[in-house]
C-alpha cells in the first residue's frame, strides 16, 4: 500500500452528461462514477477520491426527480458530490425573436477549480484526472503544474470531445478519451440498496 500512488479524479457533471446524451443511448447515462474512475487507474494505484460537480435542475420536475435519484446512486458508492446553482436572466432570442428567458450553470466550474487547486496543496493526490472537456479549467490545471510538478495531470475527455478540447492537451499530456464502451462496463446496478437492503435509488425509467 505504501507504494501505490494516489489518484484522486474530478468530474465535470454537466459536461459528462451532455456527451453521453449526444450518444443517444439512455442506459448509458446511469453510470456508476466509482467505476468509471476506477477503470482510469493504472497498476500500484489507489483511488483515493472521485469528486462529482453538478447543480441540480429545479425547474423541471421529471428531470429533477431523475438528477437525484443519481446524486443518491453516486453518494451510496461513496463519491463526494458538490453542487453549484443555475442562474436565470432574460436574454434576446434570435430564434423566436423576442426575450427569452435563459439558464446558465453558475459556481460550479469555479468550485471544480478551486478544489482541484486546494487538494494538489494539501497533498491529496499524486495524480490528477479531471473529466471533462470544458477549457474553462485550463487556469486550475496550469496553476497545478505550476505549483506541484511532480503531480501527473490526466485529462479523460468524455465521448466525442477530444476534439473540442485541444487547448487542455496542450497543458496536460496524459489523455485518455471516455468512450462508449468504458461507459458501458461501469453502469451502476438498476437497484441501488444499503447494508439493510433499504432501497436508495432505482434507475429513473428514461434510462432504461
Amino acid at each position: 500500500m505504501e507504494n501505490q500512488r494516489r489518484v484522486a479524479v474530478y468530474v465535470d457533471g454537466f459536461n459528462l452528461y451532455h456527451a453521453i446524451d449526444e450518444l443517444n443511448v439512455p442506459k448509458l447515462k446511469w453510470l456508476n462514477l466509482d467505476a468509471l474512475a476506477r477503470s482510469l487507474l493504472c497498476p500500484q494505484e489507489t483511488l483515493v477520491k472521485c469528486h462529482y460537480f453538478t447543480s441540480i435542475v429545479d425547474w423541471n420536475p421529471k428531470k429533477e426527480a431523475n438528477h437525484r435519484a443519481y446524486i443518491a446512486a453516486q453518494r451510496a458508492q461513496g463519491v463526494t458530490i458538490t453542487y453549484g446553482t443555475f442562474k436565470t436572466s432574460k436574454r434576446h432570442c434570435a430564434q423566436f425573436s423576442r426575450q427569452c428567458l435563459f439558464r446558465e450553470e453558475k459556481r460550479t466550474d469555479v468550485a471544480l477549480g478551486v478544489q482541484i487547486v486546494a487538494d494538489a496543496l494539501t497533498d491529496v493526490f499524486d495524480r490528477l484526472i479531471l473529466v471533462t472537456a470544458d477549457t474553462d479549467q485550463i487556469p486550475s490545471v496550469s496553476l497545478v503544474h505550476k505549483l506541484r510538478p511532480n503531480i501527473q495531470l490526466t485529462w479523460a475527455a468524455p465521448p466525442n470531445r477530444m476534439r473540442n478540447a485541444r487547448e487542455i492537451g496542450k497543458i496536460v499530456k496524459d489523455r485518455i478519451e471516455i468512450k462508449a464502451g468504458r461507459l458501458a462496463a461501469c453502469r451502476l446496478p438498476q437497484v441501488i440498496q444499503d447494508h439493510q437492503q433499504k432501497v436508495i435509488a432505482r434507475i429513473p425509467p428514461a434510462y432504461l
